[in-house]
């Protein structure tokens, strides 16, 4: 079984250097990862190194500023650097529609983060969704679910909804945003994603940093790899990293790391 860390941060100066991110991974044993840049972080040349110099272990995920002029040739550039995907905010679905048109038009993976949750973009989500049927769409974080004190999900039949389009994936990421180790108030969601999403497009992601540290890295993944969350035994080795790698490393290849 290939482990395939599928969002992640790296960067020089509000996250960790690559080298740090390597020996996190490796200790972990992860082959693979998604690097995703920053909110507020637009110049994606550090990232644009990484997955230059070792394109089989690293994927990337740029941002581009949605609210310039040129933002047509940021996203040319960043397409034309390598990068598989684009991160957006829901909002900007509102404010700015053509980015997401014209990154799906680009072939880029569409990394959407909804910190108030996805229940406010929601009509116009699935709108986008039914223009651009075979467009490949990353939720990360659960669709930011809203804990309530029972708890209750607020936004989980929104994001649940959202199972019907193809393209989307839903992402077992930043668990440890929402509630503490096990993260035991969120498994019914997880369970709920495999029942409506399928084993297919499911994908754990650590959010490493924010996770916390090397120990805090390696139990959260050890919830999917010891079948810890509700999902069956044969569909652990899609989650941990089957089906990242199809989305981001179609192309296969050797690491940096691995042919060494």
């Amino acid at each position: 079984m290939e482990i395939i860390d599928a969002y992640l941060h790296c960067g020089l100066t509000k996250f960790k250097p690559v080298e740090d991110v390597r020996r996190v991974m490796d200790a972990a044993g992860v082959s693979r990862a998604v690097i995703v840049q920053h909110l507020g972080e637009f110049d994606n040349a550090y990232i644009g190194g990484i997955i230059r110099d070792d394109p089989a272990r690293f994927a990337g995920v740029g941002l581009v500023d949605h609210s310039a002029p040129d933002w047509p040739d940021a996203l040319a550039r960043l397409a034309g650097a390598g990068f598989k995907g684009l991160r957006l905010t829901a909002d900007t679905l509102t404010g700015a529609p053509g980015v997401w048109r014209a990154a799906a038009d680009a072939g880029l993976i569409l990394v959407v983060y909804a910190p108030q949750g996805v229940a406010g973009a929601l009509g116009p989500m699935r709108e986008f969704l039914e223009d651009r049927p075979h467009c490949s769409l990353v939720l990360t974080h659960l669709g930011n679910p809203a804990i309530g004190a029972a708890p209750e999900f607020t936004n989980d039949k929104q994001v649940m909804a959202l199972a019907r389009y193809p393209g989307v994936r839903y992402q077992i990421s930043g668990m440890a945003m929402f509630c503490p180790y096990p993260h035991a108030e969120l498994h019914p969601l997880v369970r709920a994603a495999f029942d409506r999403f399928g084993a297919a497009r499911l994908l754990w992601g650590s959010n490493y940093p924010v996770v916390g540290g090397e120990p805090d890295y390696r139990r959260d993944l050890g919830l999917v790899l010891d079948g810890k969350l509700p999902v069956p035994a044969d569909v652990i080795p899609a989650v941990a990293g089957g089906n990242a790698l199809k989305l981001w490393f179609a192309s296969g290849g050797q690491s940096a790391a691995e042919r060494t």
